[in-house]
C-alpha cells in the first residue's frame, strides 16, 4: 500500500473493511497479562515513573508502590514492587523494581519514564544513526554470559546518547546485571510508554545482546521509531515473541469509519518499525493484527488529533486494564484510574482543547475538499455543455480543423463570448475554493 499520513481517512476496502483479532497474545505473554505482569509494567512506568508519583520515590525510602489488579473472583488484587534502584535524570530515567514475591511475581521490572519536555521532540526528529558496536560503547565490562563477537546495531544517535549514559556512568547496567545474578530464577521485564517505550526497547536489546542468559522481556505501548531495518530485524532474531508492542487504536462509530492509530508509531520518517506490533483497541482492550506497520506518519491536524486522543497514558492504562479484566474474566474497577496520577489538570485540559480544535479543523478540511470537487464537477459540466454549443453552430470545424484554418491564416470563426469581468469572477471563485 502506498504511505498515507497516519489516522488520515482511509477508504473502505475488502483488506481494512473488517478488523483482524489477534487472539491470544504470542509466547508467554498471555501468562503475563493474566498473572497481571503487563498491567503492573504499564502502571510502573507511567504513574509511578520520575515524571510522575516516582519523582520522590527512593531505595529505602518510600520505596514500595502499590498496583491494583482485576481479579475472576471479583476481589481486587494488589501488587507491591518494591524500588531497588534509579538510573538517570531528566531526558532518560530507568527504575528497577523487584516483584512481589507475596503474590508470587518473580519479575525484575526496568521501567523507562515518559518524555518530560516538549524540546524532545526535536531532538528526536533531528537524530541521525549510528552504530552501537561493542561492550566498551556502552563503557560495560564484559560479562561470562556474554557472547565473544562483535556485534552492530544500528540506532538513534539521541537513544544511544542517553542509553550509553545510563548504562555507564549512571549505573543502570551494574545495578541490573547484579540483580539478575542475585535474583536467577527471575525474569527480566523492560517496560515504557512514548520515549520510554522506545527506550526500552534499545535498552532490552543491548541487554539481551550482551547478557544472552537472563530470561529478558520487553513490552512497550506508543513507541516511536528509532532504528532501521536492519535493527528490526536484530530485534526480531534476539528477541521473538518476548517483544510485544502496543499501538493504541481506535474505529469511529459511523457505518463508513475505519480504524486509525497513534500517529507516534509511525514517527520519525526514514526509521523502520519494530517486530510484532499490535493494535490495542482503546475502546475495549481487544488485541488486532496491525495491517499496516509500515505506514509512516506525516504532519497535520489529523496526526495531532491521534497522538492527544490515543498517544498518552490514561488511554493506555484503561486499555490494558480491559485486556486484563477480559483475561482473567474480572470485574471493571471503576476508579481505578486517578486523575492526579498524571500530572496537572490544566495540561490535561489544554490536551482537550487542542484535540477539539484538531477535530473542527478535519471537519473543516474535508468540507472544503466536497465543496471544491462540487464546483469542479461544475465547471467541467459547463465546459462540455459550450463545447457543444459550439459544435452545433460550426458543424463540421472541429477543433482540429479550426487549428488547420488558423495555421493557414484563415479566419477563425467567432466563438459566443461572455463578459470578461463574469468569465475571471467565476475563475477566482473556484480557484478560491
Amino acid at each position: 500500500a502506498e504511505p498515507v499520513a497516519v489516522g488520515a481517512p482511509v477508504v473502505a476496502s475488502a483488506s481494512n473493511a473488517d478488523d483482524i483479532p489477534l487472539g491470544p497474545l504470542p509466547g508467554e505473554w498471555q501468562s503475563l497479562l493474566c498473572g497481571g505482569q503487563v498491567l503492573t509494567a504499564l502502571i510502573l512506568s507511567t504513574s509511578f515513573s520520575e515524571k510522575y508519583k516516582g519523582r520522590g520515590m527512593y531505595p529505602g525510602r518510600d520505596d514500595t508502590a502499590t498496583v491494583r489488579l482485576p481479579s475472576a473472583n471479583g476481589v481486587p488484587r494488589c501488587m507491591r514492587p518494591v524500588l531497588l534502584h534509579r538510573s538517570g535524570n531528566k531526558e532518560a530515567v530507568a527504575y528497577i523494581w523487584l516483584g512481589d514475591a507475596a503474590a508470587e511475581d518473580r519479575t525484575i521490572y526496568v521501567a523507562f519514564s515518559p518524555m518530560r519536555y516538549r524540546s524532545q521532540f526535536c531532538k528526536i526528529y533531528c537524530a541521525g544513526m549510528v552504530q552501537d558496536v561493542s561492550d566498551t560503547d556502552l563503557h560495560v565490562a564484559s560479562t561470562p554470559g556474554g557472547r565473544n563477537r562483535t556485534f552492530s546495531l544500528p540506532i538513534s544517535s539521541y537513544i544511544h546518547v542517553k542509553l550509553k549514559r545510563m548504562w555507564g556512568k549512571q549505573g543502570l547496567w551494574k545495578n541490573l546485571s547484579s540483580m539478575v545474578d542475585k535474583y536467577k530464577d527471575y525474569r527480566v521485564v523492560f517496560a515504557g510508554i512514548s520515549h520510554g517505550a522506545a527506550l526500552a526497547q534499545a535498552a532490552a536489546l543491548q541487554f539481551r545482546m550482551r547478557k544472552p542468559a537472563a530470561d529478558t522481556f520487553v513490552v512497550t505501548w506508543n513507541a516511536y521509531r528509532w532504528t532501521n531495518e536492519l535493527g528490526s530485524a536484530t530485534a526480531k532474531e534476539e528477541l521473538g515473541d518476548r517483544l510485544l508492542c502496543f499501538v493504541l487504536s481506535r474505529r469511529g462509530a459511523e457505518p463508513s469509519a475505519t480504524r486509525y492509530w497513534d500517529s507516534v508509531a509511525g514517527f520519525p520518517p526514514g526509521y523502520a518499525p519494530m517486530p510484532n506490533l499490535v493494535l490495542l483497541d482503546a475502546d475495549t482492550g481487544a488485541f488486532l493484527v496491525h495491517t499496516a506497520p509500515e505506514r509512516p506518519s506525516t504532519f497535520g491536524a489529523v496526526t495531532l488529533m491521534r497522538v492527544f486522543e490515543l498517544h498518552f497514558a490514561k488511554c493506555a492504562i484503561s486499555a490494558t486494564k480491559k485486556s486484563t479484566e477480559s483475561a482473567v474474566g474480572g470485574t471493571d474497577l471503576d476508579d481505578f484510574l486517578d486523575g492526579s496520577m498524571f500530572g496537572k489538570p490544566l495540561a490535561e485540559k489544554f490536551q482537550e482543547k487542542v484535540l477539539e480544535t484538531s477535530d473542527h479543523m478535519v471537519q473543516a478540511g474535508q468540507h472544503i475538499r466536497r465543496a471544491a470537487s462540487t464546483e469542479f464537477n461544475q465547471a467541467m459540466q459547463r465546459i462540455s455543455a459550450a463545447n457543444e454549443r459550439a459544435s452545433g453552430r460550426f458543424p463540421g470545424r472541429s477543433s482540429s480543423s479550426i487549428g488547420d484554418s488558423a495555421r493557414a491564416g484563415l479566419p477563425l470563426p467567432r466563438m459566443p463570448e461572455e463578459p470578461q469581468a463574469s468569465s475571471c469572477l467565476r475563475w477566482l471563485a473556484w480557484c478560491h475554493r
